[in-house]
């Protein structure tokens, strides 16, 4: 990896997130590690759940997940792109979600470009070197974020 790629990736080891910790970092991929760290919480509004054909009252104290680069910029708006809300664990560890974050993150005009230089880095050095992620590493990572998740407005 370049030296921008490491550089990336050792401040994002630094960094704080309500969801990913640092001890998060040698169980799973350092893109998955670093996909997840670029989100945050979120609530959502009743009107978003119901949009999505979800019950706010099944919702409860569980946290949404938005870009962090979108809620700095948009600091106190509900609604703003870049906002993912899984109903349930299953629903995360689908591949969708993943695949709709790094959609955004690399279409993001509030993501930094050395961000988005390192996914691309990162993506195109695992398919050269064909590296695969431990099997159930990803899944095991998204539970724990979901747990994380499920009772955050709660503390």
């Amino acid at each position: 990896a370049s030296e921008s790629t490491r550089e990336v990736i050792r401040n994002a080891r630094k960094q704080a997130s309500a969801f990913v910790r640092p001890q998060d970092f040698p169980t799973v991929s350092d893109f998955e590690f670093l996909l997840f760290m670029q989100v945050g919480p979120c609530k959502p509004r009743a009107i978003t759940l119901e949009r999505r054909g979800i019950d706010p009252a099944d919702f409860g104290a569980l946290s949404g997940l938005c870009c962090r680069h979108c809620a700095r910029i948009y600091e106190g708006k509900n609604q703003h792109k870049g906002m993912w809300f899984p109903p349930n664990v299953e629903s995360l560890v689908d591949s969708s979600i993943s695949q709709s974050v790094l959609n955004h993150m690399m279409t993001c005009e509030n993501a930094p470009q050395e961000l988005k230089d390192t996914f691309d880095e990162l993506k195109r050095l695992a398919s050269e070197h064909c590296v695969v992620t431990k099997r159930g590493s990803k899944k095991k990572f998204l539970e724990k974020i979901w747990g994380r998740m499920a009772n955050y407005y709660d503390e």
